[in-house]
């Protein structure tokens, strides 16, 4: 697994927020850090991350433990293919 992909699952499995606001601006920091990350992007890259960052930042309804389980199911299909 992509070493910066794994860095943001440990990240996941460590960050201990409980309010969602909280969650979502210090996950939304790591999203971005990660995509820096993993340049360049494909397009299914680019277009998984997008729709990440909106699922997170607008259409979870303020649950951390069901983005969490999301983002940990989903981060992983960002690994780059060769």
């Amino acid at each position: 697994m992509n070493p910066n992909i794994q860095e943001f699952l440990n990240f996941l499995d460590h960050e201990d927020d409980t309010d969602y606001g909280d969650f979502k601006r210090e996950v939304d920091l790591h999203l971005l850090r990660l995509s820096e990350s993993l340049r360049p992007l494909s397009s299914e890259q680019l277009w998984r991350l997008r729709k990440l960052r909106e699922e997170l930042l607008w259409m979870y309804h303020d649950d951390v433990e069901d983005m969490r389980s999301h983002l940990k199911e989903e981060i992983p299909r960002l690994e780059p293919t060769l």
